[in-house]
């Protein structure tokens, strides 16, 4: 348990960088006020920005999938997030940002250069062999295009990494402790 308790932290030290531009980035902020989200905090784009993979849940949808989110701050931003963009747009917006926030940090010539194209190949590759049965978030970024560009794919597949590495912990947090009980 604890060697796999060292994985998950692991993992979560090498895609927890890549993927959490989209909630820190002043590119994805711009972004998201250009949507019309109020953006004097990362909530209210936070939530849909995360959610637009799964369509337009509700808050209940919400707050079970994200699991560790108050269910009254959920119900605060989710409905008022779908009001202000579809998941459409903001899935293309996200992308788009994050595009931009990539290129800031890297540069152009790097962010589309062979090395990154090759890293984000590989990336991919682990993405695509990922289950993601029982893996709410990571399925639904799952099953997006793929975006063209290689620092695109890079943040897109460590996305789906990275829901599903979150997933999983949700999921192992709901793991009964005890093993006698079976049903009748």
């Amino acid at each position: 348990m604890a060697d796999e308790n060292g994985r998950t932290r692991q993992m979560w030290h090498l895609l927890e960088p890549l993927h959490a531009v989209l909630y820190y980035a002043p590119e994805v902020f711009a972004e998201a006020g250009a949507l019309g989200y109020d953006t004097a905090e990362r909530w209210p784009s936070y939530f849909a920005w995360r959610a637009a993979p799964l369509g337009t849940p509700d808050a209940a949808e919400v707050t079970a999938a994200f699991h560790g989110f108050s269910p009254r701050m959920v119900a605060e931003h989710v409905p008022v997030g779908w009001d202000v963009a579809g998941p459409d747009k903001l899935l293309e917006a996200r992308v788009r940002a994050v595009g931009e926030a990539y290129r800031a940090v890297l540069g152009g010539e790097t962010a589309n250069g062979p090395e990154l194209a090759q890293a984000a190949a590989l990336a991919r590759r682990a993405a695509e062999a990922a289950d993601t049965e029982g893996r709410p978030l990571a399925a639904a970024n799952a099953a997006l295009p793929w975006p063209e560009e290689p620092h695109c794919t890079l943040w897109h597949a460590a996305t789906v990494l990275r829901e599903h590495r979150g997933d999983g912990i949700c999921s192992r947090s709901q793991t009964p402790v005890s093993t006698r009980w079976s049903p009748s």
